[in-house]
Parts: C-alpha cells; structure tokens; sequence
C-alpha cells in the first residue's frame, strides 16, 4: 500500500480532505494530518511517507523548506503542494525542488485526486522496474504464487497480500498486462494443470480435484466439462485412445 500525508496548518482543510477523498479506491493510506513544518518532517522520516499533500505557508517551518529536508532523505518522495498565494518565487523552488504539482487554494477533492493519480503510477512504475530488476515481472511472480499455491482456495485478496498490493488495483494491472482477467487465469492453470494429471499419471479425478484446489470431485467435474467441453473422463479416455494409436 501506498503511504500519504497530509500537512496544513488549516484543520478544516487536511481533515476535509482526508475525509472527502475515497483513499482505498487509489491504492493509498493516510497515514497521519499534521499541521505544520517541523511535525511533517518527523514523520513523514519516520514513516517512509511515499506521498506528501504539504501547504506552503506554516508555521514554524514552511512546506518547502520541509519538503527539502525530507528529499535529503526520501528522495522519490512525491510531492504536491497546495496554497493560497500565486507567487512565482514559490512555483519557481518548487519546480527545483522536484514537487510534482502546484494547486491553489481552495482545493477540491477532484484536483487532489488527479494529482495523486499520477503519484501513484510513477511510485508503482518505479516499484515495478525494482521488482523486475530483483525478481522479476510483477505477473512472473504472480503467476509463480499462483501455480505454487494450486491445491489451495487461492484468492485475489490472498494474491494482493503476498504482493503488497490494493486487490483492486492487482485486478486492473493483471487485465492490463496479461488481457485475462484474474478469475479467468486462474481457472485456467487449473485446467491445465488438471489436463496434465490425467495424461500424465493414473490418479483419481477426486485425488486430482484435491490437487487443484476443488472442495470436491463434481465441482471440479463440472468446471472441466465447462472449460474442456467433455469431462475429466471422456478426456482421460481420449488420451489413452490416441496413445495407443501413435504406438502401432
């Protein structure tokens, strides 16, 4: 999950947007609302914040001056600020310091959400390209998890914890790259596994049901008949036909 903050000395402000925006459904958590400088750096150190919504005017330390203190540290921290005051010297250091977007006051839940948006996709592409540099494709490793967890009631939420993810956002990366949805491939590594223990070996259709993570014989007879349009039998017999054939 993807860490955020939110840091404004105004708390109508950072308590409206953490309660007006519908975080889960971006992939993110609020980890804490903080109203001014020096508190947002302590934190947001502490906590590996991923994602900073700072205001530039606070007291004590400004947005800016602890964006910079945070970069020392969190250099791919995202950074969108939000103020009041149209002033070109502040667009100018924000712009050096690496700060994603620039909103002026009033904010609108609709404008911190596309600025978000953004944020999120470049931390999951840099997730993504580490992850591939380490081990491997994200869908790799999926795939992987899948296959290793066959004889299990492997799930999308199951899946989206052992890779760290929003199962909702899993849902739409997993279409994306691979053109399957979930549900469908995982049906799928069944069935073929299924198709490859009865070519392959002389266990029973419930030992096989078991083996790919079927609570019984007939759902997994009717899943196959659904997939393969003949049943585990009727296959296991034209397997065996064929095989006797090629050998005359």
């Amino acid at each position: 999950m993807i860490s955020l903050m939110i840091a404004d000395d105004e708390a109508i402000v950072r308590n409206g947007l953490r309660d007006a925006i519908d975080w889960d459904a971006l992939g993110v958590t609020v980890t804490d609302c903080v109203g001014d400088g020096l508190s947002l750096v302590q934190k947001a150190l502490a906590s590996h914040a991923d994602i900073l919504l700072v205001d530039i005017r606070m007291p004590g330390l400004s947005g800016l001056d602890a964006i910079e203190e945070i970069r020392k540290k969190l250099p791919d921290c995202e950074c969108i600020i939000f103020t009041a005051h149209e002033d070109f010297a502040y667009a100018r250091r924000a712009l050096e310091l690496g700060v994603l977007a620039y909103i002026t006051k009033p904010v609108f839940p609709r404008d911190v959400i596309s600025k978000v948006k953004i944020a999120v996709e470049r931390i999951l592409s840099r997730r993504e390209k580490q992850e591939e540099d380490q081990q491997g494709t994200p869908v790799e490793r999926i795939r992987q998890f899948m296959i290793a967890h066959l004889s299990e009631q492997v799930s999308l939420s199951s899946v989206a914890e052992y890779m760290q993810m929003n199962p909702a956002y899993l849902s739409r990366y997993f279409k994306e790259k691979t053109g399957q949805n979930f549900v469908d491939y995982h049906r799928q590594l069944r069935m073929e596994r299924a198709k490859e223990l009865l070519r392959g070996t002389s266990l029973k259709v419930y030992e096989i049901a078991d083996q790919i993570g079927y609570v019984n014989a007939q759902h997994f007879v009717t899943a196959f008949r659904e997939y393969e349009g003949i049943t585990p039998f009727a296959y296991r017999q034209g397997t065996e036909e064929k095989g006797r054939g090629s050998s005359t």
